[in-house]
């Protein structure tokens, strides 16, 4: 097993830090607060730090050593990590992840709480990651957070993506898709730093958009229940609710140019995109040619197996003509319709697949994983295979079509030893497959 692909996802997720994304943006000179172009003087304005997301203590970290003091106000919301005992900040509160819990609706009841109490000549810096959805919750008021999971446990399940998935996630909720902001003067600076974990790095559907206004409706959300054949499967009050929304007793999200505020901003800091850039930068400097995708991904994990295999192909037809070896680089996120009881996560069943699509092929590894460390409810990132794996299963009469039909890709990694595991590593910039060709 080549080991020069887990070498470069590592070192490039230390390259792609969130402290290194902020410390980009945000400096502070005496009593002028930069971020990007902007600045700020910090004398006629108290700068209040909001922090959500997988991402929320190291994004949080990097701001209090800029300020270095000069922070009136901040509430982190985070996955949950021994790091956060020592985060400096006013209030930390632990979320659930990958489904609500009670610590989420205490997220967002604070989060509501802490917005309300923001004077309106402050400067707000919300810090928004990936996992915001489940890590911070606040129900709409006629559905219950077990209704609410019972629903996303469906979506999950059916192969929704990410932008179905949080339209729904929206409008079941009083605090996603724009809502937080009703909770802050309007007169207050909103800046927005986001480290986007979405196809197409759309801040509205980032940690879906507690702070950035929201363009789907309730009609959207019912229409991907319904295209999804889970409209009858989802509680009844989901489904009351989201046709109340539809004939206008609810309340929408928040809509673009609903309220405005002063001197607002919203920037992607950091990206998937910019984690392929940097990948590639790396492996060019050790020697690889490097071909990488214009556009994440964002299919089914058989379709993207499929296109990267193609890919692949390709790139062994020019192999007599190649004096250095190749990386492929992919990224985006892809959905599994789960039908088995097995454990595992979408990037390990797509290394899976793809071990079986360059079965007995040498020279050839597949890595897929998380960017956070976590795929689906394992303690994996994803797993590296090679041309070899489906081959040494079969020896050991370990049946790969099994495991797949089963979701069970987590057991037969876990057998064969080539599950990737790095643990939370801060970051949340979607998923990788990237293809080592005769390194």
């Amino acid at each position: 097993m080549h080991t020069y692909l887990k070498e470069l996802f590592l070192r490039t997720l230390d390259a792609c830090s969130p402290q290194k994304a902020i410390a980009d943006r945000v400096s502070c000179k005496g009593h002028k607060l930069s971020v990007g172009a902007s600045g700020f003087d910090l004398k006629e304005h108290p700068v209040y730090v909001f922090a959500a997301g997988k991402a929320s203590i190291p994004m949080y970290e990097a701001v209090h050593t800029i300020m270095e003091g000069r922070i009136a106000g901040s509430l982190v919301i985070t996955a949950g990590s021994k790091a956060s005992v020592s985060v400096p900040a006013d209030e930390i509160i632990e979320g659930e992840h990958p489904v609500p819990g009670r610590g989420s609706l205490r997220a967002g009841e604070q989060a509501i709480s802490f917005f309300k109490e923001i004077p309106g000549d402050a400067i707000v810096l919300n810090l928004i990651s990936g996992g915001t959805s489940s890590l911070m919750c606040q129900p709409a008021e006629d559905i219950t957070i077990e209704e609410l999971n019972q629903t996303f446990d469906l979506l999950n399940n059916s192969g929704a993506g990410i932008y179905e998935m949080n339209a729904v996630r929206k409008h079941c909720s009083d605090i996603k898709g724009g809502q937080l902001l009703r909770s802050l003067s309007h007169e207050t600076t909103l800046i927005n730093l986001i480290i986007s974990d979405v196809p197409g790095d759309h801040p509205a559907v980032i940690g879906s958009g507690p702070t950035v206004p929201d363009s789907s409706t309730f009609s959207d959300a019912e229409g991907v229940l319904k295209e999804r054949s889970i409209w009858d499967k989802v509680p009844k009050s989901v489904r009351k609710h989201i046709q109340l929304g539809i004939a206008g007793r609810w309340q929408e999200t928040l809509k673009p140019g609903e309220i405005s505020f002063a001197g607002e901003q919203t920037q992607i800091i950091s990206s998937a995109g910019q984690f392929a850039r940097q990948a590639e930068a790396f492996a060019a400097e050790d020697g690889y040619q490097v071909w990488v995708a214009r556009e994440p991904f964002n299919e089914p994990v058989e379709t993207v197996a499929t296109t990267v295999y193609e890919r692949i192909k390709d790139q062994l037809e020019k192999e007599g003509t190649q004096e250095r070896p190749t990386l492929l680089i992919f990224y985006g996120e892809s959905t599994v319709k789960v039908t088995g009881e097995g454990k595992g996560g979408r990037n390990q069943e797509l290394a899976l697949r793809g071990a079986l699509k360059i079965a007995n092929q040498p020279n050839i590894s597949w890595l897929s994983a998380g960017t956070d460390g976590i795929d689906g409810p394992t303690d994996a990132a994803g797993a590296l295979v090679d041309g070899e794996t489906i081959g040494r299963a079969r020896n050991n009469d370990i049946d790969p079509e099994t495991y797949l039909q089963r979701n069970d890709s987590y057991h037969f990694h876990k057998q064969m030893d080539t599950l990737l595991k790095t643990g939370a590593t801060g970051h949340n910039l979607m998923d990788v497959v990237w293809i080592e060709i005769g390194g």
